[in-house]
């Protein structure tokens, strides 16, 4: 009791002795803030308004001043809302300034400041994203969203409710105009978008391990490259890392969209490594992908370390040279590599890295990583890292946006954030997707999972995907034995 008391004066006589100087106590700063942390962000001009709620004084006066432009404005409740148009206004003439961002309460005091810079590079217009239990362990409520970042505007791609409440994942966009995802269940299949035509493929093949899983599509949307993997889910007890995901066998297959037909190769084939996350350079002549030594699981799970690979790809052929590189060796690192993707310009590789296996959603740890393709070096994104997990990256088009999934907050719901990269590669503090109303993150008991960025909206809603997946028989594929050049 005597410790409590002294700490308490002490405590107020530090309170007391910075009221005395001018300066705002350690109490009065923790009181004000600012819910999204918008605070010191660098923006796309074209980004939906940053609208915040403010704890503190309830009548505030906000002011955004930059160089060209500004206005002021007084919000009650402490719940400020940008109109659109004011917003859209701002952005876009103050593109690749600082613009200044001031809360006063009564009396004009300063309560709090901060900045936006304001990109003049715009990220792409569209993103997808999966809304799912936070526990990954029941699907029986899943939906596909498209969102317009530019806006609020949403709506369904997929609605499993509409599709004999099957699993669906893996959205994933070449960026311009072509993409695919996987609904699983009884007349499942890939979901394939090949500027604006639509077909259903059933990806498993006698020749092959399994289905197809994870994958990417190349630049051009003629080709995807996928894992096939026997996936299997366990509950753990940890207090953070709740659930693993494994796989007991994974391949890589190439699927040529044109052709319809599926192959493999010798050197990412069989029982020796385990193959995962795979994708394609920009050029679209490089696979790069994660490989660890096969190991029984979920027994050995914890030393599964996945080193971050590559091999060619001739788009001529669509076949793969049958030699592995490299890039980083997870054994000697202690660490696991997975979920790569290659910005658009080809200059960087963006993975993320936790301390084993291939579902890093649950690990605290996991955080993204840049690999400088011109130059070999590699570094974490610290600005744009949290003390959680952060995973499922996506490339805006130019090069200069990552969007990304993160359990920062709460640890346990993931949201979606928005990192500015610049043209060193270093990134810049993430913010939360901007919504009408940011009260949503608070009250919204689903995760916003796998989020995928693009250019153009998708030709297609929930009640085609109904269609496709009741009515339309998925088409085979052929198989093509591996020729060796």
């Amino acid at each position: 009791m005597r410790k409590l008391v002294i700490s308490v004066l002490s405590l107020s006589a530090c309170v007391l002795f910075s009221a005395c100087n001018g300066t705002d106590s350690v109490t009065e700063r923790n009181l004000f803030t600012v819910f999204p942390d918008y605070t010191d962000v660098t923006i796309p001009y074209n980004i939906a308004p940053l609208n915040f709620d403010f704890n503190g004084e309830k009548s505030i006066r906000v002011e955004i001043k930059g160089v060209q432009t500004g206005f002021s404005k007084k919000y009650r409740g402490g719940r400020v809302r940008f109109s659109l148009g004011r917003w859209k206004r701002i952005l876009e003439a103050e593109k690749g300034n600082t613009v200044s961002v001031t809360i006063t309460g009564r009396n004009q005091k300063v309560l709090k400041s901060f900045n936006w810079e304001i990109s003049e590079y715009p990220i792409d217009s569209y993103l997808s994203y999966r809304l799912i239990e936070p526990s990954y362990e029941t699907w029986n409520d899943i939906v596909v969203v498209e969102r317009n970042v530019e806006n609020f505007n949403t709506r369904l791609l997929s609605n499993n409710n509409l599709t004999d409440r099957s699993c669906m994942n893996c959205h994933i966009s070449n960026g311009t105009n072509s993409s695919f995802f996987h609904v699983r269940g009884p007349k499942g299949g890939t979901v394939v978008n090949r500027n604006g035509k639509i077909t259903k493929l059933n990806t498993r093949n006698d020749s092959v391990l399994t289905t197809a899983a994870y994958g990417a599509m190349s630049a051009d949307g003629r080709y995807g490259v996928f894992t096939a993997a026997q996936i299997f889910m366990f509950d753990r007890s940890h207090r953070t890392k709740r659930v693993e995901v494994y796989d007991t066998n994974s391949d890589l297959v190439v699927v040529d969209f044109d052709k319809e037909t599926i192959t493999d190769c010798p050197a990412v084939k069989g029982e020796e490594y385990q193959e995962t996350f795979p994708c394609f350079s920009a050029d679209g002549r490089t696979i790069y992908f994660c490989r660890a030594l096969h190991k029984e699981q979920p027994e050995y799970t914890k030393q599964m370390h996945y080193s971050l690979c590559s091999i060619g790809f001739d788009p001529e052929t669509g076949m793969m040279d049958n030699n592995v590189a490299v890039l980083a060796d997870a054994e000697s690192l202690n660490t696991s590599f997975n979920q790569p993707r290659v910005s658009p310009d080809g200059r960087f590789l963006v993975a993320s890295m936790s301390d084993f296996g291939t579902f890093p959603i649950w690990h605290d740890e996991c955080d993204l990583v840049l690999f400088n393709l011109e130059t070999g070096e590699m570094s974490p994104l610290a600005m744009t890292n949290s003390s959680n997990s952060e995973s499922h990256h996506s490339w805006s088009g130019n090069s200069h946006w990552l969007v990304f999934a993160s359990k920062r907050g709460d640890k346990v719901f993931g949201r979606i954030y928005i990192a500015y990269i610049d043209d060193k590669g270093e990134g810049h503090k993430a913010f939360v997707l901007p919504q009408k109303n940011p009260n949503v993150y608070n009250i919204t008991l689903k995760s916003y999972n796998m989020p995928e960025i693009y250019a153009t909206p998708e030709p297609y809603g929930a009640r085609d995907i109904e269609t496709y997946y009741k009515d339309v028989k998925s088409s085979n594929l052929t198989y093509l034995p591996y020729i060796s050049k």
